[in-house]
């Protein structure tokens, strides 16, 4: 009987150092969880802060970059104004005035009103587009205004007799002037349309 009972506090103490040991083990687990629970925070934390400083970041370069934007918006436009400021110095004052002191024939003047507008508004179209090559339709653009140009110029001359346009045929100033606009309304009228037939070609 007496053994039993030593074998069984043995047993008992056991029992109890092992239940101690478990609880060791268990509040050992729970400090290496806390820790890392507080190492795995922190590094969460330092994360946030990371990245609120990138957005901030960001928000300033998005800002620059928009207020550098808005002001080479600024600069081009005036760029542009002063380009067609000259390109009308040349036609109104310029060429007339070369053209009268040399002596050309007044009918040389369209010629060169045309080419210099045709030149002109092509570099404008392009310096506004800010692409390098000619191929968002500086060439139809540049060719619509020099014509609307030379039409603009052509008309008042004729209908002040300042110009004398050789007739032959039967023809009259008043046909020529009706088929130079003629011309220009097929012109507009190309101008117009084939933009949107363009978009649909790139789209198929």
């Amino acid at each position: 009987m007496t053994e039993e009972r030593e074998e069984l506090e043995k047993r008992v103490d056991e029992l109890y150092k092992e239940r101690i040991s478990l609880e060791e083990e268990i509040n050992n687990l729970n400090i290496l969880k806390i820790e890392k629970l507080k190492s795995i925070n922190e590094e969460l934390e330092k994360k946030s802060e990371w990245m609120d400083k990138e957005r901030i970041k960001a928000i300033k370069e998005r800002d620059n970059l928009s207020r550098k934007v808005r002001h080479s918006n600024e600069k081009t436009w005036k760029n542009a104004l002063k380009m067609v400021s000259i390109l009308g110095l040349l036609d109104l004052v310029l060429i007339p005035l070369l053209v009268t002191l040399l002596g050309i024939p007044l009918q040389w003047i369209f010629v060169s009103i045309g080419l210099v507008t045709f030149l002109g508004m092509m570099l404008i179209v392009n310096y506004m587009s800010g692409t390098s090559p000619f191929n968002t339709g500086e060439i139809r653009k540049a060719l619509t205004v020099s014509l609307i140009t030379v039409y603009l110029a052509f008309v008042p001359l004729m209908a002040f007799g300042m110009v004398a346009v050789p007739i032959g045929l039967g023809t009259s100033a008043q046909s020529v002037v009706t088929n130079f606009s003629w011309l220009i309304a097929v012109v507009i009228i190309l101008y117009f349309s084939t933009r949107p037939i363009e978009d649909y070609i790139k789209k198929m």
